[in-house]
């Protein structure tokens, strides 16, 4: 699973840490130039990332071995597709969950399916190197979640994106619930417990001025993602 996680890792930072709204904008007014540059960043950085698997056979959904470097191409070319075709905002009830859902489950399926699998033999273990599951837990929290739960207020209030500082303060805020729950021992839970009174308190005095939904779903999702990367790193081995 090296390298399926190592996609996972690209395709989580072209989507959600580079150009997502910028990208989203940029489509309305130029959709093939933002489809262009959303594929080009995929491919750039699954070959940094995966360059020592690319000239090693993919498995290509089991039909036929091709190499890596060809079915990243073919999946690079699927995501720009993808990101037009399953916008269904606006257009249909619950229409950007739908869209966040969908589009996401179609791409991760997809590099499931044309990951090398059997490089899991050279770890051991699903979950192969401590390093990308990291990140890719920081990247969860930080912009997957907070794009998740932006879908969702979209749908029931029809709200704006997120200003600059709203945005980076609720980041800090599920990096750091993130953080806690890897320190070793029990310690995690107290210092949790203690980030989650000084978040409540900065609430109270409307320095974070969001709703209850958006918050414990923050909260508990960060803690959650947390969780398991420390199952990861403490019980795995």
């Amino acid at each position: 699973m090296i390298v399926f996680w190592r996609l996972f890792l690209a395709l989580c930072l072209t989507d959600f840490v580079f150009f997502h709204h910028t990208i989203s904008d940029l489509q309305k007014t130029h959709r093939f130039g933002a489809m262009a540059i959303r594929t080009g960043t995929f491919i750039v950085l699954s070959f940094l990332f995966c360059h020592a698997y690319l000239g090693m056979a993919w498995p290509f959904f089991g039909l036929i071995d091709l190499p890596g470097w060809v079915c990243l191409i073919l999946f690079a070319l699927f995501h720009g597709f993808s990101d037009y075709y399953f916008n269904f905002g606006g257009k249909i009830a619950h229409g950007y969950l739908l869209s966040f859902l969908i589009k996401n489950a179609v791409n991760l399926l997809f590099l499931f399916l044309i990951a090398p699998l059997h490089t899991l033999y050279e770890t051991g273990h699903f979950f192969a190197e401590h390093w990308i599951i990291f990140l890719v837990g920081l990247f969860t929290c930080t912009r997957v979640l907070g794009w998740f739960i932006f879908s969702i207020e979209q749908d029931r209030y029809g709200r704006d994106y997120p200003t600059f500082d709203e945005r980076w303060m609720l980041m800090m805020v599920r990096a750091i619930f993130f953080l806690i729950m890897l320190l070793p021992g029990v310690r995690w839970l107290v210092l949790s417990l203690i980030w989650l009174g000084t978040c409540l308190y900065a609430r109270r005095l409307r320095l974070m001025d969001i709703s209850n939904w958006a918050f414990y779903a923050g909260v508990v999702g960060s803690v959650l993602v947390g969780f398991l990367v420390r199952l990861r790193f403490y019980l795995v081995g």
